[in-house]
């Protein structure tokens, strides 16, 4: 589905920093109508699905459900619980909006910087049956490992005879490195 918002779509006369913030302004009302209209108000549907399954489990209790209306009751079932998912999602995504703008910034920085250190370090390796601990250990494994993939083990190469190809000079040589 293409959307009909386009950033081109605002106009703006001033300084850019000016035209920047009312177009991120104008963008965010154009969002917010389109959540509106689009998905709707969350809740109020919610609510009104949550009261339509009550009825419908009124009436299986009383006097029974039509196969029609049980495929209702399992399809209003499936929409509340992606609702609420809708719901807790965006309750999840307003709380750590408001932590960061009124919460210790440096302190949710710090944790980020730590938690990808934490993430992007190697402490042993198994290569081999063989596990290495040390890092001098680890980082020759790693480096072999590379040199041996990108090692060339072909024997035979494709002749092309006849044809002429450029050759690439010492100048080209030096450019690229």
């Amino acid at each position: 589905m293409k959307s009909s918002y386009s950033w081109s779509r605002y106009s703006f006369q001033g300084m850019p920093s000016f035209v920047l913030a009312k177009k991120l302004k104008a963008l965010k009302e154009d969002i917010r109508w389109w959540n509106i209209r689009e998905i709707g108000t969350v809740g109020v549907n919610k609510k009104w699905l949550l009261e339509e399954l009550v009825r419908l489990y009124e009436k299986d209790g009383v006097n029974g459900l039509t196969l029609a209306e049980k495929m209702e009751r399992d399809g209003v079932t499936s929409e509340v619980k992606q609702l609420a998912s809708l719901e807790e999602i965006s309750l999840r995504q307003k709380s750590r909006v408001l932590w960061l703008k009124e919460g210790d910034n440096k302190k949710f920085f710090h944790w980020m910087e730590n938690s990808h250190r934490r993430n992007n370090h190697l402490g042993n390796l198994e290569a081999d049956g063989v596990v290495y601990e040390e890092e001098s250990e680890v980082i020759d494994q790693v480096v072999g490992f590379y040199q041996k993939l990108y090692m060339e083990t072909e024997t035979w190469r494709l002749v092309v005879d006849d044809l002429n190809f450029d050759n690439i000079g010492v100048v080209e040589n030096g450019l690229l490195e």
